[in-house]
């Protein structure tokens, strides 16, 4: 019988992180459970340079300065020349994270139970075969929640006449004018002639396909793009609530990525948070690290139930954005405000809305 190092179920982000971060400088025999095949994903992870990101700067594909926020009335350009956006896909992140000493087995199977024997795991899989391993990585979430907000987003890659894109400077939020529903366009600009351009949506449902795409054609015709070529689609879907799993009672049981809370829900933001947790858990003795600060949890608990109880059309997000410079407003996106910056972002706020959300 053969006991493995650890065990790997979800072989997304954070259990890549898993794999490169933790157990890549070592000899160790992990395995690893995917029911996809990774091979065929390859989406794009936004974030702003943090500390925790550095490590990983040389594999990010580019870095955006500028970015814009607004709407058909209104565009507030920001500006950061130490904490630029960035992104990473998700091909190249797995090739980073497989690239290790470390003796990595991937099998694509779903995972239906695991439970303790001894000082091991039992792992049984859909196929009802047996696996055995030390520690449990398990990064199984729940994505959709009745009653709860999901960011939800559907992505165009294009490719079109030369000069249509300023490559310097990103569409982070273009808000349309929806009834019930907060919608924005988000553009990265790769190369004056090369984008993805993504529709973007905080509902509690999901839509079809053909919704995001009317919105992209609607964005694209109003910016006089009317021949382009399609290279490649993405889709995904955030939850904007905390995911309250139970911690585990087993020291060697570790809740990952989503599942263990990872996830800054109130802007929908998740990659680089993912990477964090895994840092955070290397460095503690603990299975369980809060990846984001208690009074960031509750200011962000407050804003979700804001957008969940009104609509809002995105002038939240654009008041905050006049009222903050480019660097406040990257701290608040990734977590790390300071109290000035945050007395800052509760002035800009509705107030009776939110007085209302602060005593539920």
């Amino acid at each position: 019988m053969k006991i493995y190092k650890a065990a790997i179920i979800g072989l997304g982000p954070s259990g890549l992180a898993v794999n490169k971060i933790l157990y890549g400088d070592s000899s160790s025999e992990i395995i690893a459970f995917e029911n996809e095949d990774i091979n065929n994903r390859d989406n794009f992870f936004g974030f702003w340079l943090t500390d925790w990101m550095k490590p990983f700067e040389n594999i990010i594909e580019k870095k955006w300065y500028k970015w814009t926020i607004g709407d058909k009335k209104i565009n507030i350009t920001h500006a950061s020349s130490d904490k630029p956006y960035c992104v990473i896909s998700f091909k190249k992140w797995k090739n980073y994270c497989l690239d290790t000493k470390n003796k990595l087995e991937i099998k694509n199977k779903k995972v239906i139970q695991y439970f303790s024997e001894k000082n091991y795991f039992k792992i049984i899989t859909a196929d009802n075969s047996e696996y055995y391993a030390e520690k449990i990585y398990d990064s199984r979430s729940t994505k959709e929640k009745k009653g709860e907000l999901i960011q939800h987003f559907f992505g165009i890659n294009i490719t079109v006449a030369n000069n249509t894109f300023n490559e310097n400077k990103l569409t982070l939020m273009h808000f349309t004018e929806e009834k019930n529903l907060l919608h924005f366009i988000y553009i990265l600009p790769f190369s004056h002639n090369k984008a993805l351009v993504e529709s973007t949506v905080f509902s509690k449902e999901i839509f079809k396909i053909s919704w995001y795409r009317e919105k992209i054609m609607d964005h694209l015709s109003l910016k006089k793009i009317s021949k382009f070529e399609e290279c490649s689609t993405e889709k995904g879907i955030i939850p904007m609530f905390f995911v309250e799993e139970k911690r585990p009672s087993s020291p060697n049981i570790f809740n990952i990525g989503i599942r263990g809370g990872a996830c800054k829900p109130s802007t929908g933001y998740a990659f680089s948070f993912l990477i964090k947790q895994i840092q955070l858990l290397k460095k503690s003795k603990k299975n369980y690290v809060n990846t984001h600060k208690f009074l960031e949890r509750k200011m962000d608990k407050i804003f979700i139930n804001f957008l969940k109880n009104n609509n809002e059309n995105g002038q939240s997000f654009i008041k905050l954005a006049s009222n903050l410079n480019g660097d406040e407003f990257q701290s608040f996106m990734m977590g790390e405000s300071n109290l000035i910056t945050k007395l800052k972002i509760i002035k800009s706020m509705p107030k009776l809305p939110f007085i209302k959300e602060l005593f539920k």
